[in-house]
């Protein structure tokens, strides 16, 4: 939550500091990132869709700044089982909001070599950073529980914490 807030913040600072009319956030960084990426197998396994975006409205229509970003499908297998499935929808767009995850590059800290993203993860928020290596491998280095409050209705069971999704793997570009 603390990385959302700090980002959130970095933009609101830009947008203050520059003409208020609408305005187009760059990030020609994030499309090293762009395309399928893989590791495991079906027994364990993940596979990426990252497609980079421009033009997005990430606060809705009634705001005129748009930025460039990442919008992720991603599908996790663990013992056999499907965890996440989110690549049907990977020929859909940001304004689907069928995607699993978004994210930006972490140029703003000097860093355009890692990805920051935000998604769903089973009924979850989770943040995950992932490093570019070169253009055919990306390494996943932080996977974690966004800070905040989870919601259930009363009966329903507690709300499973764990991530399914492996930390220090190298995915292969497809």
């Amino acid at each position: 939550m603390k990385n959302i807030f700090n980002t959130i913040i970095l933009f609101l600072i830009v947008m203050c500091t520059t003409d208020c009319n609408a305005q187009h956030l760059t990030d020609p960084e994030a499309d090293k990132f762009a395309g399928t990426w893989k590791w495991g197998n079906d027994i364990n396994g993940l596979t990426i869709v990252m497609k980079k975006e421009n033009n997005v409205k990430p606060f809705g229509n009634n705001r005129p700044e748009t930025w460039d970003g990442i919008v992720r499908f991603q599908k996790v297998m663990k013992n056999g089982l499907m965890i996440d499935d989110y690549l049907s929808f990977s020929n859909t767009n940001f304004l689907d909001r069928k995607y699993s995850f978004t994210g930006v590059t972490s140029k703003h800290e000097n860093n355009p070599y890692e990805l920051r993203t935000w998604g769903r993860h089973k009924g979850k928020s989770i943040e995950m950073k992932i490093q570019y290596l070169d253009s055919t491998h990306i390494k996943i280095i932080e996977v974690e529980n966004s800070e905040g409050q989870g919601y259930r209705e009363e009966g329903q069971p507690a709300m499973d914490w764990s991530i399914d999704i492996p930390v220090n793997i190298i995915l292969t570009k497809q």
